[in-house]
């Protein structure tokens, strides 16, 4: 009440404070400062003092936000949480095999291993035949063609007589059938022949139905031809000498011979 009489007072008499306003007249911004003081203090005293029971006037428009101040210190340290639920599976279950994948490079060559222990012995054999010298069949032939014999082109010549018919008999060869020698012992074996022909003359050298080698020959009169190999015989094997193309060998002379011989170099396992 007493700021409001004298509020009323200093605006009631305003010569009698006009010559003291001079000599104390305020700054600019000091008066500024005041007169926003003293319009504060009116309102604040018209709106909440008890004497002042009309209402408050009309609120007024929202002052714009403030910028946002500086982070603050970190917090103290948390408590330390409970442990986890150990019920539940870590691990999920097992998934389905996948595809095979494509093969990868060779690697390289590994160390060489060590040694492996010896294997358990074999079966015993077989029990050999006795053997004796006198009684001992070679493995070997010689025979020639007779004269009386006929040649006929792609069958086997027969060669039906022996070359040495007066051998030892413990020295005898094997004896050949229709000209065809059988092997009967697995090895190495050497065969020759010699052919006496007319003009032309064409023979095939024959290790069963295979042709191993062929020989031809002409000449303008009388002809002897010769051929030899080696070949690897197993038993049941067949050799022979075949004629084609031409059949000119000569066989009624005295004076020549067909011969066709064949010997075991060395046997083999």
């Amino acid at each position: 009440n007493r700021t409001v009489s004298h509020l009323r007072l200093s605006a009631a008499s305003p010569s009698s404070t006009s010559s003291s306003a001079k000599k104390n007249a305020l700054h600019p911004l000091h008066q500024a400062q005041w007169l926003s003081f003293v319009t504060a203090a009116f309102l604040l005293i018209v709106c909440v003092g008890p004497a002042a029971p009309q209402p408050c006037g009309i609120p007024g428009v929202p002052g714009i936000p403030g910028t946002h101040g500086q982070h603050g210190k970190d917090g103290p340290k948390g408590e330390t949480g409970d442990p986890g639920d150990t019920d539940l599976p870590n691990q999920g279950q097992k998934g389905a095999p996948g595809l095979v994948g494509l093969p990868g490079r060779p690697g390289l060559k590994g160390d060489r291993g060590l040694p492996g222990l010896p294997g358990s012995p074999g079966l015993f054999g077989e029990k050999g035949k006795p053997f004796h010298q006198a009684t001992k069949q070679f493995s070997f032939f010689s025979n020639k063609l007779a004269s009386s014999q006929t040649v006929e082109l792609g069958t086997a010549l027969g060669f039906g007589e022996e070359f040495l018919p007066d051998l030892d008999q413990r020295l005898k060869g094997k004896s050949l059938t229709d000209g065809i020698f059988t092997c009967d012992t697995k090895g190495v074996y050497f065969f020759s022949f010699h052919i006496s022909a007319r003009n032309k003359v064409c023979l095939k050298l024959m290790k069963n139905d295979n042709v191993h080698m062929t020989t031809c020959d002409s000449f303008n009169g009388f002809l002897v031809t010769s051929g030899s190999a080696l070949l690897e015989l197993e038993p049941g094997d067949t050799v022979s000498l075949v004629p084609v193309l031409f059949n000119t060998l000569v066989l009624t002379q005295t004076s020549v011979a067909n011969i066709f011989t064949g010997f075991l170099i060395f046997p083999t396992v």
